[in-house]
């Protein structure tokens, strides 16, 4: 699994631009206080889209992922949560996160899989 802010960086902020809110919520979701991957992944099981995760995780094309379907997996509480800390309005954060997750997961897991791997080593 890819280095959390590297993808972050990748996917929500523009190049050479610090994280964007949004990145910072990503991040939060994806492997900050807020939640885990893993955890997403159960949630998304739970409710009967488990497939739409896998596709983000494989190789072949990501489902999209709808911003009513994203604010009930995620609960409300959670999204208000997040949407505060991205700043935004959470209608205007689900929409904006359900078109920069897939590509974030997606990249967070280039083999496929959702168990954390070893930490890169700087040479």
């Amino acid at each position: 699994m890819r280095l959390i802010h590297h993808v972050i960086e990748e996917v929500a902020a523009e190049p050479g631009e610090e994280i964007t809110p949004l990145g910072a919520a990503l991040e939060a979701l994806l492997g900050g206080e807020r939640g885990s991957l893993p955890e997403l992944a159960d949630r998304f099981t739970a409710a009967g889209l488990g497939y739409v995760m896998a596709s983000w995780t494989g190789d072949g094309p990501n489902l999209p992922i709808a911003p009513k379907d994203l604010g009930r997996i995620l609960g409300h509480e959670r999204v208000e949560d997040l949407a505060t800390l991205a700043g935004l309005k959470a209608e205007e954060f689900l929409n904006r996160l359900s078109r920069a997750l897939p590509e974030a997961v997606h990249r967070m897991t280039p083999e496929g899989g959702l168990e954390p791997g070893p930490e890169p080593r700087d040479i």
